[in-house]
């Protein structure tokens, strides 16, 4: 990278990888604007594209407030640079400046989609730990053992559900070995039929040896459409096939396209 020098700039033309730009400074966007002092940092590439380095905060703060007007920043060129270490060079400075978790979090989960989950490749480009990465993507009550499992096999959504809702406090031994089975793997979906199950008022024992094996069964979306349908009773009329007979009156019917 070149020395750096100050340039006027289109707010409009820095480029960013982030979409969270909630702030948790009570700055006022005034701040970076009425000094004419560079609060934010670029990267001008060998395209001319000027692309975020540092001043992040200030960054969000312009951008919700102000997005049109020309600013000054510090400017450092460099031809090449991927798109990746320049998300590696973001995240660095979410680390080292003063920005909200969700902003943290939504630049490490950009990063771990683009290296396929290679977390100990992440921590070498970024001097960040393990435990550290993990404490911005998981809830902090799940088993180390389910993180590890979780990014390996890209579950970190589920997990976090699980960890998340109060109404699946007490099926999580249960519902985090679901997640991994090789076979009638937990999904969004399933979760959402199982808390339904549980609204109904029904319940699952967790501590059966067949714990695991029942709640597969509840959660079996074809199995239970097919019981509701088998169950389903109407009380006023009745369908077969395409033709609506009012109860108790078979000489009234109406052809009907099902």
């Amino acid at each position: 990278m070149n020395f750096i020098r100050i340039e006027w700039v289109p707010f409009r033309k820095i480029r960013s990888r982030h979409t969270t730009t909630n702030s948790l400074t009570r700055y006022s966007y005034h701040k970076y604007t009425t000094a004419n002092v560079p609060y934010i940092h670029v990267i001008r590439d060998k395209h001319g594209e000027l692309l975020l380095h540092k001043g992040i905060e200030a960054y969000n703060k312009l951008k919700s407030n102000h997005p049109i007007k020309n600013i000054p920043v510090y400017i450092s060129e460099k031809e090449c640079i991927s798109e990746l270490e320049w998300t590696y060079q973001l995240f660095r400075s979410c680390m080292e400046e003063k920005v909200n978790y969700e902003l943290k979090k939504e630049y490490i989960m950009l990063l771990l989609r683009e290296t396929k989950n290679d977390v100990e490749r992440i921590c070498q480009n970024t001097g960040c730990t393990k435990q550290v990465i993990f404490q911005l993507i998981f809830d902090w009550t799940i088993p180390d053992k389910y993180k590890d499992l979780a990014i390996k096999h890209n579950r970190i959504q589920l997990v976090n559900e699980i960890a998340n809702n109060p109404k699946l406090q007490s099926y999580r031994s249960v519902l985090y070995p679901a997640v991994f089975q090789r076979k009638e793997r937990l999904t969004i979906e399933k979760i959402k039929l199982f808390i339904a199950y549980l609204e109904a008022g029904y319940d699952l024992n967790v501590n059966s040896i067949l714990a695991l094996e029942n709640f597969n069964k509840i959660v079996d979306y074809n199995e239970a459409l097919t019981y509701y349908w088998d169950h389903l009773t109407f009380p006023d009329t009745r369908i077969m096939e395409g033709v609506f007979y009012y109860k108790g009156d078979k000489n009234s019917k109406i052809n009907v396209r099902l």
